[in-house]
């Protein structure tokens, strides 16, 4: 039986050449069957019709990175990003004693009061003898009290843990110790309380009007374990990418699907002081870590592409950028091109200006953060603190990229930041670099047709044109008619996934 339902009274941007606006919408199962430019007439009875009093209708939102289970998991009582001191944030930890193992997140050090990490010893003090785990804000360190170095078994000689002056362990680790510990942590917590984060997490994506998330399953694990987490993913109510982030090409293309990666990782983060860099830091004496290097890459990006996979690398630096270009320029050069593939560096923060014109010219997708700039650019900010003022200034180019032909996919990288497109569209508009910034619809774009490249998905959803999915958000401000410094604040009025409402604001 057909259904159909008719939006009215909106104020629609289609993002269809062929008829930008309207203010009327049909649908037809789960697919645009007609936009009008007024209410139609004669329609059957049959019809429900859903006013939607005025609100500015868009393509749903695309995430195109975010880790689903930590989103949920550091929610509520688990998120010490309001921390705003020591104090404060051990006693929010001593309150976690529903469960047998610790795990809480979300801390910046620069926020707090004291500019610094808890020890170990004083999460030993808090945490009433259960293993604990903390992990800072970029996801690329970790605190661990005593329970969790034993439960573990971290190998307290390896690169990436911390000892204070007498030799002994800080709790703090970093680097690929840091990764391991986390992943192995979060796993030793119940399958139950994993898949139920799944579900907060998207929850959370409906109330901020994105349809569409490339879910970054961080690590690697079995095939059975990761078939599971992408089954599970597949019933979720919004639509689901599973990336793993294995290295392994034959797991990948066992799992399905044409895309995979995200965190595969070439370098670390900023904050943690692991992006790797080609000059030093302006804060500490380290260029950071580079995990894979050209060759490396070289290998994986060969056996990927003549599978026709797509797959995503992290690379923040300067350094670790240049590898990934280079390593897909090699590909390039023995394939004779990489049309098809749509490979993708996610991330992409110090990016010199020639990194930008390769990666155009060779077909590399860009998924970026454009939150990140709004967090952490600017006078005073982590970038200028970590980098120094000149390299600050040359974050984050959503505008150059977008002026050399780039495909930029935006995201937020949840929980690293809030799971919200319209702070990532806002970010793009108030760009602290006036060259960089763009308009509030070309940053829609990054986050709908643009974004839905990624997944090769561009046919079925990112616009509301005629045939398309059924895929879009109601605001409650028009999004191109909106005052810049006030884009971040649009409330999202109800969200609609293959033509059913699946979240509607109270």
């Amino acid at each position: 039986m057909c259904v159909e339902k008719l939006f009215v009274n909106a104020d629609i941007i289609t993002l269809d050449s062929t008829m930008p606006r309207a203010r009327a919408l049909l649908v037809r199962d789960e697919r645009i069957a007609a936009a009008f430019d007024e209410r139609p007439a004669g329609l059957s009875s049959d019809v429900e019709v859903v006013d939607c009093a005025g609100a500015c209708m868009v393509p749903g939102f695309h995430d195109c990175h975010v880790h689903l289970t930590a989103t949920g998991l550091l929610r509520g009582d688990r998120d010490l990003g309001p921390c705003n001191d020591l104090p404060a944030l051990l006693t929010k930890v001593a309150a976690l004693t529903g469960d047998d193992l610790i795990y809480a997140g979300n801390f910046d050090e620069r926020l707090l009061a004291e500019q610094r990490v808890p020890t170990r010893v004083e999460l030993d003090a808090c945490s009433h003898d259960k293993p604990a785990l903390l992990s800072r804000v970029d996801g690329h360190s970790c605190i661990l009290n005593s329970a969790a170095l034993a439960l573990l078994g971290i190998d307290l000689t390896r690169p990436g843990v911390e000892k204070d002056a007498a030799g002994a362990p800080t709790g703090r680790l970093s680097g690929q110790v840091g990764y391991a510990a986390q992943y192995d942590f979060v796993h030793h917590l119940p399958t139950a309380v994993l898949r139920r984060a799944d579900r907060t997490a998207a929850a959370a994506a409906l109330r901020a009007g994105i349809t569409t998330v490339h879910n970054v399953i961080e690590g690697d694990a079995s095939y059975e374990q990761l078939a599971e987490i992408y089954i599970d993913n597949a019933v979720l109510p919004v639509r689901v990418i599973s990336k793993s982030c294995t290295t392994s090409v034959a797991k990948a293309k066992r799992l399905g699907g044409r895309v995979f990666g995200g965190d595969i990782f070439v370098d670390g983060s900023i904050g943690s002081h692991t992006a790797a860099l080609t000059e030093a830091y302006c804060d500490k004496p380290t260029q950071g870590s580079l995990y894979l290097r050209k060759d490396d890459l070289i290998e994986l990006f060969a056996e990927a592409a003549e599978s026709r996979l797509s797959l995503g690398v992290h690379a923040i630096g300067d350094e670790a950028i240049e590898q990934a270009i280079a390593a897909w320029e090699e590909v390039a050069r023995r394939r004779g091109s990489l049309e098809g593939l749509r490979p993708s560096i996610d991330h992409f923060e110090i990016a010199r200006p020639d990194h930008i014109r390769r990666a155009a010219r060779v077909g590399i997708l860009l998924s970026m953060q454009p939150a990140f700039d709004y967090l952490w650019g600017g006078d005073g900010s982590l970038y200028e603190t970590r980098l120094g003022k000149e390299r600050a200034r040359s974050m984050n180019r959503l505008g150059t990229a977008r002026r050399e032909g780039c495909t930029v996919c935006a995201g937020s990288d949840s929980p690293i930041t809030p799971f919200s497109a319209l702070l990532g569209i806002h970010g793009g508009v108030n760009h602290h670099l006036a060259e960089e910034r763009l308009s509030a619809e070309e940053m829609l774009r990054f986050y709908t047709c643009d974004a839905a490249r990624l997944s090769f998905m561009e046919r079925e959803c990112g616009s509301l044109a005629r045939g398309m999915l059924a895929d879009f958000a109601l605001l409650d401000r028009p999004l191109d008619r909106a005052a810049p410094a006030t884009i971040k604040d649009i409330g999202v009025v109800m969200t609609i996934v293959g033509g059913e409402i699946r979240h509607k604001r109270a």
